[in-house]
């Protein structure tokens, strides 16, 4: 089946809402977990290639109160963690350590998330602390906005259009 089909499929079958719904099953198993961050950019893009995840990358700094909250009370959070496992390439930068990509992708505020495409497109960037609810929100609207660019590049490729 080609891209477009498959997105078709994914967004008319309601497979993206439904895996962004279904997160309670680690909670309910009572097991804790935490969340395995890559430090570095490099091989967790590496691993977005091969796995067809995007990057999940968490901009943070030792002083930054909200950072620590978001980390403690949302990614900590079992239900996300497994979300976040299941469906992200986890990526934790130190906005004071990684200067130069964080002025690359324009971080401004702390805590930022922003989320890439394996082809390094821009799905989603968020700025300041969001509970659980707001962060599968977040997520949500970057599988959403993963599936249309898909979409919109297999309507390209389909028509011979070139990039």
């Amino acid at each position: 089946m080609d891209r477009r089909g498959f997105c078709l499929k994914l967004l008319g079958s309601g497979l993206v809402l439904e895996s962004l719904g279904t997160l309670a099953s680690a909670e309910t198993a009572g097991i804790s977990k935490k969340l395995k961050w890559h430090k570095t950019l490099k091989p967790a893009h590496k691993l977005a290639i091969e796995s067809d995840k995007p990057m999940l990358i968490v901009f943070g700094a030792t002083w930054c109160h909200y950072c620590h909250k978001l980390e403690r009370e949302t990614l900590g959070d079992e239900r996300m963690v497994a979300l976040i496992e299941r469906d992200f390439i986890p990526v934790l930068l130190d906005f004071d350590h990684d200067k130069k990509v964080a002025k690359i992708l324009e971080v401004e505020r702390l805590p930022c998330t922003v989320i890439l495409s394996p082809e390094a497109d821009l799905l989603q960037k968020s700025e300041g602390f969001a509970d659980y609810t707001g962060y599968v929100k977040i997520l949500q609207a970057s599988m959403e906005q993963r599936a249309a660019i898909r979409q919109v590049k297999n309507q390209s490729s389909d028509s011979g259009v070139q990039r």
